[in-house]
């Protein structure tokens, strides 16, 4: 078994985050499951996908970390080396009805750096910040692949009591939250 490859985690400022950035980070998500929600069951079935990044893609990607630090959010990444392997963003605002929700963004691990404990750092980090916010919850617009999703609930998330609508990315995601006392997190 090779042994945990060490890595940094660091919060990002603005000067740090170039359209270079994500230049060598590997992205290349293979979909044979996803979660599709039918009469109010969510139900996994096969499918036959497959998500890769562009180049605008990622410049794209590079341009929304810097929006969310100009709100207030914060995008931390995972380096090892000096390269990007890991990162996440938070919002830097708080909605919802039933609580106060932060809205993470984005988690995304290379696909070489997986299972190594890095999305579970990022994940704290996203609570750290959300508890600054205020937030009693993170709240996760997640695509519905079975991994992603396995991945957040095993991180302690479970299907969100409320679906806050500013922070859904797409309605066929699984809307999913996490509490922020440290108390109630599986992490």
């Amino acid at each position: 078994m090779e042994k945990l490859r060490e890595f940094v985690v660091k919060q990002l400022n603005i000067v740090n985050i170039t359209p270079k950035l994500l230049k060598d980070f590997a992205h290349c998500q293979k979909i044979t499951k996803k979660w599709v929600k039918r009469d109010d069951v969510w139900e996994l079935t096969d499918v036959s996908l497959q998500r890769e990044w562009s180049e605008e893609k990622r410049i794209w990607i590079t341009e929304y970390m810097c929006q969310q630090i100009d709100r207030g959010g914060i995008t931390v990444g995972a380096f090892y080396n000096e390269r990007l392997i890991g990162f996440c963003c938070v919002d830097g605002t708080v909605s919802g009805n039933s609580a106060k929700y932060a809205n993470l963004t984005m988690l995304f691990v290379d696909d070489k750096w997986k299972r190594n404990g890095i999305g579970k750092l990022l994940l704290q980090e996203a609570r750290e910040h959300a508890i600054k916010l205020g937030a009693e919850k993170i709240f996760v617009s997640a695509i519905p692949s079975a991994e992603t999703i396995a991945f957040y609930l095993k991180m302690g998330c479970v299907d969100a009591d409320e679906i806050v609508g500013a922070f859904v990315d797409s309605e066929d995601d699984r809307y999913l939250e996490l509490m922020v006392n440290p108390e109630k997190m599986s992490c």
